[in-house]
């Protein structure tokens, strides 16, 4: 009997699994994992041969959380969004704030991600990518001016290559067909004297009456008044 109890423990000891061994090592599989809200997910890992994936189809909610595909999921994450650049700090209300009576759970912080929606927790350094460059052609260009357009991993100096339609720089400085986009009105009257012919509309739209700059410096229908 004094032999029995000694054996025990180091059979427990010998067969107990170790920290930093084998699949203790491997860090714990994180199905929402670089993942949007919204997106499909599975509760097992893809090497996993001891889970049993359910045929309900999963996705990731605000929380991070691989739940049950269903209508709305992220409705609430992205309202909450709107208008927001990605990174920027948002708060999350549980669904249950809308019942009636309302919950007691406390709201949530979390961040923007690219997609839009609001995910709980701290943003990763690499969340928000980096806003692409303007296309080539349009770098030190106005709205309106003509480009070329040169396509991603292209050498620019192969650039600006053959398009069906003329091309020009949108008010985004995009080199995109000329005709799809409208420039902003410049100012018609500066560096202009009280007098001076203008257009009103900047070149984008027609006006049946001539125009021209007044004493305030604003373009106006003639006559105008110049002095006293």
């Amino acid at each position: 009997m004094r032999l029995a109890i000694p054996f025990a423990l180091l059979l427990a000891a010998t067969t107990a699994p170790r920290q930093g061994c084998g699949n203790g090592s491997q860090p714990p599989y994180d199905p929402c994992a670089a993942k949007a809200c919204g997106d499909t997910c599975t509760v097992c890992a893809p090497d996993a041969r001891d889970c049993v994936e359910t045929a309900v189809v999963k996705a990731c909610d605000p929380f991070h959380r691989c739940v049950p595909q269903t209508p709305g999921l992220c409705d609430t994450a992205q309202g909450a969004c709107a208008g927001k650049a990605c990174g920027a700090d948002c708060t999350i209300d549980p669904p249950c704030r809308r019942a009636v009576p309302p919950c007691m759970m406390p709201s949530v912080l979390g961040h923007c991600d690219p997609s839009g929606a609001c995910i709980a927790g701290t943003p990763s350094p690499n969340l928000c990518p980096p806003l692409p460059p303007p296309s080539w052609g349009c770098v030190g260009k106005a709205c309106g001016d003509s480009c070329g357009y040169c396509p991603p991993e292209t050498d620019p100096a192969s650039c600006p290559v053959p398009t069906f339609a003329p091309t020009a720089c949108d008010a985004g400085l995009q080199c995109v067909t000329q005709g799809t986009f409208r420039c902003p009105p410049a100012d018609p009257c500066a560096g202009q004297p009280c007098g001076a012919a203008c257009d009103p509309c900047g070149g984008v739209c027609m006006h049946p009456y001539a125009s021209a700059c007044d004493a305030s410096g604003a373009c106006v229908p003639v006559p105008v008044a110049c002095g006293p």
